[in-house]
C-alpha cells in the first residue's frame, strides 16, 4: 500500500515537474500547443476592445471591416494611379462649364479627399495592428502564468503527499484520500486536454483560477495538514463515514 501511495506521489512529481519546467525552458510550446485558443481569444478580446475605441468613424469599426479597408484601400490607390480624380473633375467641368483653372483646384479637392481617406484607413489598420499584437502578448502572458499556477499548485501537492507518507508512515491508509483526489484531478484535466486542447486551455484561462478549482486544492491540502499536524482525526472520520455509507467493515483509525 505505502509503495503504491508513494509512486502516485513520484508519478504525479515527475509529470507536473517536467511540465512546469517547460513552461520556462520551452515558453513557445505552450504558444503552439495553445494556438487554436489564443487566435479565439485574441479574436474575442479585441472585439470587446474595439467596442471602447470612438476616436474616429473608421477606427470604431476597423474589427468589422478590416478585410474591407484592405481591399478599398487597394482600390483607391488604383484609382489615384489611373487619375480617377482627374477624370471626374473633367465631367463635372464639361457639366458645369468650369475654366481650366476650377477644374485643376476641382480635380485636385477630390484627390485631397481621396489621400485623406487613405491615410485614415491607414491609420485604422495600423491601430488595429498594434491591439492585436498587444492582446496576443497579453493573453499568451496570463496564459503561461495561469498554466504555472495550476502545475505548480498540482506539483506541490504531489510533494507534500509524498513527504508526509515517509514522515506519518502509518498514515498510509490516510492519504489516499488527498492521493486519489490529485490522481482524479490529474485525469480530468490530461483527458479534457486530449480530446480538446482548446477547452483545456479555455477551462484553464477563465475558470481554473477561479474559487472553484482553489476550494478543491484547499481541500486536498487540508486533509494532507490534518494528517501530519492533528493525527488524521479529520480524515479518519471522513474516511470511516464514507465506507459505513458504503456499506463496508473497512476502517481507519487517528494516527
Amino acid at each position: 500500500m505505502s509503495i503504491t501511495l508513494r509512486s502516485i506521489g513520484l508519478f504525479g512529481i515527475l509529470i507536473f515537474g517536467i511540465l512546469f519546467s517547460v513552461t520556462f525552458a520551452s515558453p513557445e510550446v505552450i504558444e503552439e500547443s495553445a494556438k487554436g485558443f489564443v487566435k479565439y481569444q485574441i479574436e474575442k478580446e479585441v472585439r470587446e476592445k474595439q467596442q471602447s475605441i470612438v476616436d474616429s468613424s473608421v477606427a470604431s469599426k476597423a474589427l468589422g471591416i478590416a478585410e474591407s479597408l484592405g481591399l478599398e484601400s487597394e482600390k483607391i490607390q488604383e484609382d489615384l494611379d489611373s487619375n480617377l480624380p482627374e477624370k471626374i473633375a473633367s465631367v463635372i467641368a464639361s457639366m458645369c462649364g468650369y475654366d481650366c483653372e476650377r477644374k485643376k483646384a476641382l480635380a485636385q479637392s477630390i484627390t485631397s479627399g481621396y489621400l485623406d481617406r487613405l491615410k485614415s484607413m491607414k491609420v485604422a489598420q495600423d491601430t488595429l495592428g498594434d491591439l492585436i499584437k498587444g492582446k496576443y502578448i497579453e493573453i499568451v502572458s496570463n496564459l503561461k502564468f495561469d498554466l504555472r499556477i495550476f502545475l505548480g499548485s498540482n506539483l506541490t501537492m504531489f510533494f507534500i503527499l509524498l513527504v508526509v507518507s515517509f514522515a506519518k508512515p502509518r498514515a498510509i491508509a490516510h492519504l489516499f484520500l488527498p492521493g486519489l483526489l490529485l490522481v482524479l484531478a490529474t485525469i480530468i484535466s490530461s483527458a479534457i486536454y486530449i480530446y480538446g486542447q482548446d477547452w483545456f486551455f479555455t477551462i484553464l484561462y477563465n475558470d481554473y483560477m477561479g474559487f472553484g478549482y482553489l476550494a478543491y486544492m484547499s481541500v486536498i491540502f487540508g486533509v494532507l495538514i490534518d494528517i501530519a499536524l492533528n493525527k488524521a482525526r479529520v480524515t479518519t472520520e471522513v474516511i470511516n463515514g464514507i465506507a459505513n455509507a458504503l456499506g463496508s467493515v473497512f476502517s481507519v483509525v487517528p494516527c
